[in-house]
């Protein structure tokens, strides 16, 4: 499988090698934008029906974020006296399909306990004032931040949670440390992505910058510099 600067570096060479422009110097970065640019394209196309499930490995996991509590007016200069508990952080941009953002997991960091319901924040209100909706921690995103609505006493010194979910640039990981302490994005990792959808989203990006997808072509479909014409 292509890591992020394999794929990054090969399209830049044959950028670079087919002279697009002698007054335009095409930057790694520019590269890096486009595939993420043609990457949550692509998932649109794909998945954006009933019934798609998304691959394992496209969704990225953000560790364990830490809460802190804030009033509930969420504005600068206003309280209203009533707190609520949100992340520290605020969460990268997902991908956003006909069913909303596309966050896999909203629970505790134990990833063997059960995850908290994530839903929309006019759904988490009114779900606290049902007869159970109390025992159940309500999550949503509110301002980039991931919000809870906790009801249950027992819940509410809560200090950590997990996210997880298809990030829209996967880079966006980077500000956030896993559970290894290591930074949850790594250019040299796998991209997430079927590596089958590579030469379609390589193309799309090459002709972006004006070189001709057809000429050249990855046999082993590796994303690595041993293209043949």
């Amino acid at each position: 499988m292509a890591s992020y600067n394999e794929i990054g570096y090969d399209i830049l060479e044959i950028i670079n090698n087919n002279n697009i422009s002698d007054d335009e110097d095409v930057s790694l970065e520019q590269v890096f934008y486009h595939l993420a640019i043609q990457r949550n394209a692509w998932m649109e196309k794909t998945y954006n029906k009933s019934g798609r499930s998304i691959p394992r490995h496209m969704i990225q996991d953000l560790g364990c974020l830490e809460l802190e509590e804030v009033d509930a007016a969420d504005c600068c200069d206003i309280q209203v006296g009533c707190t609520m508990l949100r992340t520290k952080k605020k969460l990268p941009q997902f991908l956003s399909l006909h069913g909303g953002e596309v966050i896999t997991r909203v629970g505790p960091v134990h990833k063997l306990q059960a995850p908290y319901t994530y839903t929309s924040q006019a759904r988490a209100i009114l779900t606290s004032f049902e007869k159970y909706g109390s025992k159940v921690v309500q999550a949503f995103l509110l301002n980039e931040h991931m919000t809870l609505v906790i009801k249950d006493p027992s819940m509410q010194m809560l200090t950590h949670i997990n996210v997880a979910g298809v990030i829209a640039d996967p880079k966006d990981a980077l500000a956030f440390r896993c559970d290894d302490g290591e930074s949850c994005f790594s250019y040299d990792e796998q991209y997430p992505i079927p590596i089958g959808m590579l030469g379609y989203i390589k193309d799309q990006i090459l002709n972006q910058f004006g070189v001709a997808a057809q000429f050249a072509k990855d046999e082993s479909n590796n994303a690595k510099d041993d293209i043949t014409a």
